[in-house]
């Protein structure tokens, strides 16, 4: 069972606090076993302690299924086993899957109303007219509309996989990523969500003391963008030529100039950790606020569109409901 991002929230939030508070990771392990954990929960900690008992490492025994755990989550969890600094790793991890629970939870609360209405306009749009044009019968009327509302799901499912290809097709195809980056809202938001991710694990690897060329691989590969990840290549070879990101980073489209300066102007000034978890924050809360505003406006402009398609079967309706009876009359 994949854990959901809440789960997720809750199960690095749990380990993190018992880590701080002088646990092991075995103790902690044992502690967290010992409640009666959620499903998804439970299999991330019995990947954990069989890892464990294996003798993996830490970021081995959790990241061993890539369907549970992603690049992201191995590569702060690693960053942060490396370093001596597991408890602030895995409350980056809670920070960031809290932030993407309350997202999802959001746009899901804020579908209701469209999906209701979908559903009053397919009846409208089908039923009435089968009734009065059609001379159905009210089984045939029934099965006319859940044939139609069967269309409409399979539509709508097509769509979504759509979406999710041509996202996942963006984690390592700059030209897609860049197309998305310029769609208003959802190319912001976006770009803000793999900058956070970027951030995490630059500051997590940073503070670790873990080598430059694998501290930019690391957090390229964990924004799960192509722009970014293009981008990382011209970083490796900066980095083989003994010269500075800093002024790099500037050219490159892939960051936001504000991020790109500050980055600049803190690896001359030595404040490169106080920066990034800055800027970490930034883009998380830029993040939240840019999946609020696209769960707000997103359900009203499919709301629109529906409203449109049952104004549209109306209208149909009343004139087929008049057409036959100016045919009657003739």
């Amino acid at each position: 069972m994949i854990p959901k991002a809440y789960q997720k929230h809750l199960f690095y939030a749990e380990m993190a606090k018992l880590l701080e508070a002088g646990f092991g990771i075995r103790e902690a392990a044992d502690v967290l076993s010992e409640h009666d954990l959620p499903k998804a929960q439970a299999a991330l900690l019995d990947e954990l302690r069989q890892g464990l008992k294996d003798g993996k490492s830490i970021a081995d025994a959790l990241g061993g299924n890539r369907a549970i755990v992603s690049d992201l989550e191995r590569s702060i969890i690693l960053a942060g086993e490396q370093g001596g600094r597991l408890p602030p790793a895995l409350q980056h991890l809670a920070d960031y899957f809290g932030m993407l629970a309350s997202a999802r939870a959001e746009a899901l609360k804020s579908l209701v109303h469209p999906i209701l209405v979908l559903h009053i306009g397919v009846f409208i749009g089908t039923v009435p007219t089968a009734m009065v044009t059609g001379g159905k019968s009210m089984t045939q009327c029934a099965g006319s509309f859940f044939s139609t509302l069967l269309i409409v799901y399979v539509l709508a499912f097509l769509v979504f996989l759509g979406v999710r290809a041509l996202l996942g097709a963006a984690r390592n195809n700059p030209r897609i990523d860049r197309a998305i980056r310029r769609i208003p809202l959802l190319g912001k938001t976006r770009n803000d969500m793999a900058m956070a991710g970027f951030c995490k694990v630059y500051h997590t690897c940073l503070l670790a003391g873990l080598p430059m060329r694998e501290t930019v691989e690391r957090a390229c590969d964990a924004s799960q963008s192509g722009m970014i990840r293009d981008a990382g290549k011209r970083l490796q070879k900066t980095l083989s030529e003994g010269s500075p990101l800093g002024p790099r980073m500037v050219t490159e489209p892939a960051f936001p100039k504000a991020f790109a300066r500050s980055y600049a102007t803190g690896e001359a000034a030595g404040t490169l950790d106080k920066d990034l978890a800055n800027w970490s924050n930034n883009f998380q809360t830029g993040t939240e606020n840019g999946i609020k505003i696209l769960a707000a406006v997103i359900p009203r402009i499919l709301y629109f569109m529906i409203l449109g398609f049952v104004a549209w079967r109306i209208i149909g309706f009343f004139n087929g409901y008049y057409g036959t009876l100016l045919k009657e009359l003739e």
